[in-house]
């Protein structure tokens, strides 16, 4: 074999591991050509479900601790409005106390020696009458008032207390998805050697695309030109083998297709809708156009996982969005999510929903944006979000469709 060729054979073959792991629409092979599944296939199958386990989990943790948070934040308001009311009124209360030490003291009493007249008695018995019930309406009401300020604080602690064990679980949690997002990569990269130019590429790619659409379209291509370089590198009779529907050993089995109106989408991160689809208030906190998606308040570090199977096609920074991750699902949809502080998984791999992808900002949590896609034109995420997930029931996210 002369060098040339053997070098020509080497590039092919190196270029055909990448191609694999870029393949979005890689099928089954047939039954006659189907090898053995890779060492740690199985494995890595195990590790994700672990995984999405784990998140939802955490999740769940976090509404949680958002929930608790939010009536401590409630109840304290309470003490404190009503402390507040006590504290301004201690020159009243001064008196109430004493007007009742000295009737306590020195109750006025019939004197059995000498009666006083009859029209002085009878008025000084209607002015007494007429002042204790008052009296003791205002001292029962004190009291009252009092004791519901120790409830609140009490009410306070306990919620302090649970929320303490909330988050100590959920920094266990967090440990334990880390140790198995780890593990994932190291399974990923034993099945599937990853291309050692692909983050320059990508990188390349958010420098050179002006905007989301130029940005998804551009990574589409990516894998495009990757199978025509594998032709293109192969001798002439061995490039018809490699087609589009090579087998990917990383790609889930389990993978939903994309199906509207039946697909249920899952929240990206706990939290709250802080701005709308349509929303043309001020821009997000991501710094994405406010009307092209949701901005969802998350907790800090926060995990964010997908909202749907799919293969990540970009992971990394872009303009004004900082880091942020692109997942193609299927042939027609993409799913955007930005303001990440941190993305756990590369370009070209495969993600199932719920699966965690990233996590929040330790410091502030802030807002993470995310935006739906239907061939390039942005949809209303918001009606596909799973029944309960930000209040919403399922519905045709297709309805809202931004021209």
């Amino acid at each position: 074999m002369r060098p040339s060729e053997a070098a020509r054979l080497g590039a092919a073959a190196a270029v055909l591991a990448v191609l694999i792991a870029v393949s979005a629409s890689a099928g089954p092979a047939t039954a006659a050509q189907a090898p053995a599944p890779p060492s740690g296939v199985g494995e890595l199958d195990a590790v994700r479900q672990e995984l999405i386990a784990v998140a939802r989990d955490t999740r769940s943790r976090e509404e949680t601790a958002v929930a608790l948070e939010h009536t401590i934040g409630l109840l304290g308001q309470d003490a404190e409005g009503r402390q507040r009311d006590l504290d301004e009124s201690r020159a009243e209360q001064a008196r109430l106390l004493g007007t009742l030490a000295y009737l306590a003291r020195d109750l006025p009493e019939r004197p059995g020696y000498a009666p006083p007249a009859a029209i002085e008695r009878i008025r000084g018995e209607m002015l007494l009458q007429g002042t204790l019930p008052g009296l003791r309406a205002e001292a029962h009401a004190l009291t009252g008032e009092i004791e519901r300020i120790g409830v609140l604080r009490a009410q306070i602690a306990t919620k302090k207390d649970a929320l303490a064990s909330v988050r100590q679980a959920r920094g266990d949690d967090r440990r334990q998805l880390a140790e198995l997002t780890a593990r994932r990569l190291d399974l990923t990269r034993r099945i599937l050697p990853e291309d050692s130019a692909g983050p320059t590429r990508i990188l390349r790619l958010g420098r050179e695309a002006s905007n989301i659409g130029d940005l998804m379209k551009h990574a589409e291509r990516r894998g495009k030109e990757v199978l025509a370089r594998a032709r293109a590198a192969l001798p002439a009779d061995k490039a018809g083998a490699l087609t589009a529907e090579a087998a990917d050993p990383t790609r889930p089995h389990q993978l939903h297709p994309f199906d509207p109106p039946h697909t249920l989408l899952v929240t990206p991160v706990s939290g709250t809708i802080a701005r709308h689809f349509d929303d043309a208030e001020a821009p997000t906190a991501a710094g994405a156009t406010p009307n092209q998606g949701l901005s969802l308040a998350a907790l800090p570090g926060a995990v964010v996982v997908a909202p749907f199977d799919g293969r990540a096609i970009y992971a990394g920074p872009f303009r004004n969005l900082g880091l942020c991750l692109i997942i193609q699902h299927g042939s027609l949809y993409h799913s955007l999510l930005a303001g990440l502080e941190r993305i756990d998984i590369k370009a070209d791999q495969w993600v199932l929903a719920g699966e965690p992808v990233g996590a929040m900002p330790e410091a502030s949590g802030g807002a993470l944006y995310f935006e739906l896609r239907r061939d390039d034109r942005p949809v209303d995420p918001q009606p596909w979000l799973a029944p309960g997930a930000a209040g919403q029931d399922a519905a045709d996210g297709d309805q809202r469709m931004r021209e």
